[in-house]
C-alpha cells in the first residue's frame, strides 16, 4: 500500500464530454487534483510538467491509442514506473490481459458511474505494493 493517499491524476481523453464527467468526478466528488491532457501527442510533456501520482488513459484516441501512449511511456525516466490505469468502451479481455502483463495498475469500464470512479481509483491505488 502506497504511503501517500491518491490525491494527483493525469487523465489522457480526446472526448471533451467525458473529460467534463471525469473532472466533476475527480475533483468536486474525489476531491483530487486533475490534469486534463486532450492530445496524446502531447501527453507524456504534460505528465512530466504535472507530476502525477496516477495516470489514466483512455484506450482509444486519434494520433496515438492508449496503449501506444503506455508502451511510450515505459520508455521515457520520468514516466516508465507511473501508474497506469485505463478507461475503456472497448477492449477484448486478450487486450486487457495484454495491458496487465507490460504493467498496467487495471482498467475501468466506460460507461463508469462518476460517484464510484474515485472509489475505484483508490482502490487500485492502494493494492500497489
Amino acid at each position: 500500500m502506497p504511503a501517500q493517499p491518491l490525491n494527483r491524476i493525469c487523465y489522457v481523453e480526446d472526448d471533451e464530454d467525458i473529460q467534463r464527467i471525469v473532472r466533476l468526478s475527480l475533483e468536486r466528488v474525489g476531491k483530487m487534483t486533475l490534469e486534463v491532457v486532450g492530445d496524446p501527442m502531447v501527453a507524456i510533456e504534460r505528465i512530466i510538467a504535472f507530476k502525477p501520482q496516477l495516470v489514466m488513459l483512455d484506450w482509444m484516441m486519434p494520433g496515438m491509442d492508449g496503449p501506444a501512449l503506455f508502451r511510450k511511456m515505459r520508455e521515457v525516466q520520468q514516466t516508465k514506473e507511473l501508474p497506469v490505469v485505463f478507461i475503456t468502451a472497448k477492449a477484448s479481455q486478450r487486450e486487457l490481459d495484454e495491458l496487465k502483463t507490460i504493467g498496467a495498475l487495471g482498467t475501468i469500464s466506460k460507461p463508469f458511474s462518476p460517484t464510484e470512479l474515485p472509489v475505484q481509483l483508490r482502490a487500485l491505488w492502494a493494492a500497489l505494493p
